[in-house]
């Protein structure tokens, strides 16, 4: 047999093996849909702490305990998930500082990622005000104060929109249910969370789901990319995948998932 030939087959299959051994590197090893703590119906964007980074969106990662509800960092603050609606694309939260007490025990405000997370309509912004003086109770119009720190005669008061202390100790800003109207329910509204929706790969991460292929981050390029079961190892979606082709004439061109390009 001519050696040129041997030499050419060598190749091909050290191409092939490379590209199968990168795909399942990837596809397959995520979990979608899949479970944390105890609630279901997570997918990407989202992958547990234990999953490899390429499984979620940088911001994304859950931290999961079978008996409890899941948690996940944002902003530098913890929240308890209480609740997905992944068509919506729409997480319940509540700060986990605020899970035993009406008013946050870590006094930052409430901020969200921009890129990644926005407040959906049903909340607006309210301050929380602690250390008031005496005189700031008979000039006080806002929504209405609640009582809380350890002893829960500290009383705090909540007012609209993004206020600074004036002249109280410090003001934590919160999200608020715009619609709320039983002031004797403020500690409890507060305690009950708020809805957030996640902005990132709606219907994009759907369709490569569609075509048979998993949602990753490709963090070489920063972006979400459909792995599929085949090679080329990623793409936009499975449904486009262009095969790898063999030609075994005297001039052949090969063309991989590893960017080689081989001619004879």
């Amino acid at each position: 047999m001519n050696p040129r030939y041997l030499i050419l087959k060598l190749l091909i299959l050290i191409i092939l093996q490379e590209s199968s051994s990168n795909s399942a590197g990837f596809y397959g090893t995520c979990n979608t849909p899949f479970s944390c703590g105890t609630i279901s119906g997570f997918q990407y964007p989202f992958r547990r702490h234990q999953d490899p980074a390429y499984c979620g969106y940088p911001g994304f990662e859950l931290n999961c305990d079978d008996s409890n509800l899941p948690t996940i960092n944002i902003m530098n603050i913890t929240y308890q998930v209480l609740d997905i609606n992944p068509t919506a694309q729409i997480l319940k939260i509540v700060r986990k500082d605020m899970i035993n007490s009406m008013c946050p025990q870590d006094l930052v405000n409430t901020t969200m990622d921009p890129k990644l997370f926005s407040f959906t309509k049903s909340y607006m912004n309210i301050s929380i005000l602690f250390g008031c003086p005496i005189s700031f109770t008979f000039s006080f119009m806002g929504i209405g104060s609640i009582f809380c720190g350890d002893n829960g005669v500290s009383q705090v008061f909540l007012v609209p929109g993004i206020q600074g202390p004036g002249s109280c100790e410090t003001s934590v800003v919160i999200p608020f249910p715009v619609d709320f109207l039983n002031s004797t329910g403020l500690g409890q509204v507060l305690q009950e969370g708020f809805d957030v929706m996640w902005k990132v790969e709606g219907s994009g991460c759907s369709d490569c789901i569609e075509s048979g292929g998993q949602c990753v981050y490709d963090n070489s390029k920063g972006l979400t990319m459909c792995a599929c079961p085949e090679s080329p190892l990623l793409a936009d979606s499975c449904s486009t995948v262009n095969k790898t082709e063999v030609n075994l004439s005297p001039a052949v061109s090969i063309s991989s998932s590893s960017g080689m390009q081989l001619c004879f």
